[in-house]
């Protein structure tokens, strides 16, 4: 007995030098719905890249515009797609790469990309990032930078469904409207909008579908026979719109604002 009680100390003593010292992190997995803040201290603007990520073990992945979107505010100018939109607008994708705590990002917008380096904790994402020699236009020609060179910040966080009815005036091709536009996620973050409109023209209810990209509204119907594609970024706590629970709404296809729509 005195000794089966030695020999099982030992291996406890064992396994506890041979383990503690080298004892790994097991790696995360980062996966949904998120939405990815990368700020810029060298413009001072603002990109939100939103993604429906899908992980495969200690890799995550999202690619084209069912799962990646990008909106910028750059010196209070939003741009659809992003201001850096490189090549192929809208073929945007995220890579993620992680390690114990430690996280790698690719971000690709549309031909444009850049790197991140982070600490991922819990389902939050905390990263940096460095870019030279870039070919965007709001990069080249900085006054006390090198020309292509930004830095910044990446904060990335999981997003809820999109659900609710949000409601406001809406410029259409035919004019400006009452709309009412009630949100239905599906689980597979298919995306189902029932569209009242009441107008000098555009009367009655129509049904847009399209997909949920973290906090983005990415569907498309039709309007009078006009075919029309929305981008309706959801400001969950007002940080952009300055109105909480509201739903900024461009025009896909110029990338104008049609309205500020709120929620009821």
């Amino acid at each position: 007995m005195i000794m089966r009680i030695a020999l099982l100390a030992a291996l406890l003593i064992l396994t506890l030098s041979c383990g503690g010292a080298s004892r790994v992190t097991p790696n995360a997995d980062v996966s949904g719905a998120y939405e990815f803040v990368v700020t810029s201290n060298v413009t001072g603007g603002v990109t939100l890249v939103e993604a429906n990520l899908a992980a495969n073990g200690d890799q995550s992945r999202a690619t084209g515009a069912n799962q990646v979107q990008v909106l910028t505010l750059e010196q209070k100018i939003w741009y659809v797609n992003g201001v850096c939109p490189g090549s192929a607008p809208g073929q945007n994708s995220i890579a993620s790469s992680t390690s114990g705590n430690s996280i790698s990002l690719t971000f690709n917008e549309g031909g444009s990309a850049f790197y991140g380096q982070g600490v991922l904790t819990g389902t939050t994402i905390n990263a940096n990032y460095s870019i030279s020699n870039s070919s965007c236009p709001i990069l080249t020609g900085l006054t006390g930078y090198p020309p292509g060179t930004d830095s910044g910040g990446i904060v990335g966080n999981q997003v809820p469904k999109l659900t609710g009815t949000y409601s406001g005036l809406l410029n259409l091709p035919d004019g400006t409207d009452n709309a009412a536009l009630t949100l239905s996620e599906n689980p597979d973050l298919s995306l189902a909008v029932t569209v009242a409109l009441t107008g000098p023209v555009d009367n009655g209810s129509l049904t847009f579908s399209g997909t949920a990209v973290g906090n983005i509204v990415f569907v498309s119907g039709s309007v009078n026979g006009q075919a029309v594609t929305l981008f309706g970024y959801y400001d969950r706590t007002g940080a952009y719109t300055k109105i909480p629970n509201s739903l900024l709404v461009f025009n896909y296809a110029t990338g104008d604002t049609a309205g500020l729509l709120l929620g009821q």
